[in-house]
């Protein structure tokens, strides 16, 4: 009887290490992924919205082309390319004629991406915003 209660301790043990090492695991993951976006760059591909309720919303698709779109509450939106900087997650703004414009600065970027927060400077104003989808959606017009 003694040796049933003494393999039910055992296991009950291996299973709980097992999961604080699991937990473990996964924290440091988080943390590396972290580390490994404030060195070489968060992904800031997406959509994002003001935090304000009537402000502008930007579309970023940071790839070949690195464009960029924002959009104010009446509908009028202006586009450019994205210029990268030494900050692997800040950007110059250039407008379609390749003028300075503004500048994006990418804070934070969870690791599935559907996370983040955006600071913009444009010469519409300054806005935080966070992202609302990881696949921007830009406006023809």
């Amino acid at each position: 009887m003694a040796k049933s209660y003494v393999k039910i301790v055992i296991v009950v043990l291996a299973v709980g290490l097992a999961m604080v090492l699991c937990a473990s695991f996964a924290r440091y993951r988080s943390e590396q992924s972290f580390i490994d976006g404030a060195e070489n760059g968060f992904g800031i591909d997406g959509m994002y919205a003001s935090d304000d309720a009537i402000g502008p919303s930007m579309a970023i698709l940071a790839g070949e082309d690195m464009e960029w779109q924002i959009c104010n509450a009446d509908g009028s939106c202006m586009n450019g390319r994205l210029a990268a900087t030494s900050d692997p997650n800040s950007f110059d703004l250039l407008d379609n004629d390749g003028a300075d414009c503004g500048s994006v600065h990418l804070s934070y970027a969870s690791r599935d991406g559907m996370d983040g927060i955006l600071y913009v400077s444009h010469k519409i104003g300054d806005f935080k915003m966070r992202r609302t989808n990881r696949v921007p959606a830009f406006i023809e017009e």
